[in-house]
């Protein structure tokens, strides 16, 4: 069966192309142009689209849960409805985000996630796992419960790593912990991206790192060193090494939109990749969660420890899409790059997903002009429609 849809503003995302129409076929795009360019199928199911944006479908790095439920405890049932409310939120790809544990129990859980993604080979928006930890500063730990935190051991990671079985994406981890540097080096020989993050990493310490395979910086200006001009660290190196991509929590919480304006000058659209951090709280409701063991509570403003530390977000991409160009100025081109091509090439699937043109995937969301989703399609098909 072929979807069209007219007379909607593509963001491919590099360029806008107004009053378009986009013709899908099976899992794929089939055509794109100018609405008197193009030729619907005469059997198409078509959609009127009344002047709303479609773009590619968010990839989310680094999310934990949402709807009450954490990756960490989420049965089957549970991890299926995380991935139904982040469709509903134009999220066609994640990568499940663990938080340290005792080293049986994170084993265990990577176990579990590795099981559910060879389940559900289709249809199914976990494209990984990212670790958050558990090579981490524990001066630096943020939400992240200090007593879980691993020292690094080679014996110990190849454990961890192998039970990924290749699913283990994304590593945060901090470079000056003694041993970091060994567990990076291995990462990176299996594949595995390395993150600057909790760390309170020195700027030659971020230097080898990036030699030994480190590409990216896990939420920027969150749980490392503030800036200082005699002691540079993970935010001098972040700022002037091309290497490191940065990873963004665009909630309006996590960094004021005047640094996020900062930070589009000094990295441009090319180097930040858009993230939710969300947790257990996001899409459900305020009151109190668990979060490695530890109580968050949720109210308007945010998620927070007892102590008043930001434990993640409950946003989700789009809002932090809606944020980039509404109160950072970006240019919506360039705020869609982020959530969509940016975390795509993290991946290695750029030249499928991230992109919006003929013969590439058709994973695809539409939005009205205040940035809410209201239809995401998923290897083709509608998977969420508020159009009905």
């Amino acid at each position: 069966m072929s979807l069209a849809f007219r007379n909607v503003n593509v963001f491919t995302p590099f360029r806008k192309i107004e009053k378009a129409t986009v013709v899908v076929q099976g899992d794929q795009i089939a055509e794109l142009g100018r609405t008197e360019e193009v030729e619907i199928p005469p059997h198409a199911e078509t959609f009127d689209l009344d002047g709303m944006m479609m773009a590619p479908s968010f990839i989310d790095l680094h999310v934990h849960g949402a709807v009450g439920v954490d990756y960490t405890e989420a049965d089957e049932d549970q991890i299926q409805e995380i991935s139904s409310f982040l469709l509903s939120c134009g999220v066609t790809g994640v990568l499940a985000t663990l938080y340290p544990k005792p080293k049986r129990d994170l084993i265990d859980d990577v176990r579990r996630l590795t099981d559910y993604i060879r389940r559900n080979p289709h249809r199914n928006i976990i494209r990984g796992i990212h670790l958050e930890g558990p090579y981490l500063n524990r001066e630096m730990h943020g939400a992240i419960n200090p007593a879980y935190i691993w020292e690094p051991d080679l014996h110990d990671w190849a454990d961890l790593r192998d039970a990924g079985r290749g699913d283990i994406r994304l590593m945060t981890i901090a470079p000056e912990i003694p041993g970091a540097m060994e567990v990076i080096r291995d990462a990176a020989r299996h594949g595995i991206v390395s993150s600057i993050g909790h760390s309170r990493a020195e700027y030659e310490d971020i230097r080898v790192a990036i030699d030994n395979g480190a590409a990216q910086i896990t939420h920027i200006f969150n749980a490392m060193a503030p800036f200082h001009h005699r002691q540079p660290g993970v935010l001098t190196s972040a700022f002037l090494h091309g290497e490191l991509k940065v990873q963004l929590i665009a909630d309006g919480l996590h960094v004021h939109p005047a640094v996020i304006e900062m930070l589009l000058k000094l990295k441009g659209q090319n180097g930040i990749i858009l993230i939710s951090d969300a947790m257990a709280a996001s899409g459900y409701k305020t009151g109190s969660y668990s979060f490695g063991d530890q109580e968050v509570t949720v109210d308007e403003t945010g998620a927070r420890l007892a102590d008043g530390t930001i434990a993640g977000s409950v946003a989700t991409l789009d809002i932090g899409v809606k944020t980039l160009v509404e109160q950072a100025g970006a240019p919506p081109t360039h705020a869609l790059r982020m959530a969509s091509l940016n975390p795509s090439r993290v991946l290695g699937t750029e030249h499928q997903k991230g992109i919006l043109a003929v013969g590439k995937d058709a994973d695809l969301v539409v939005m009205n002009d205040e940035y809410q989703v209201v239809m995401t399609l998923l290897d083709g098909e509608i998977a969420h429609n508020r159009l009905t």
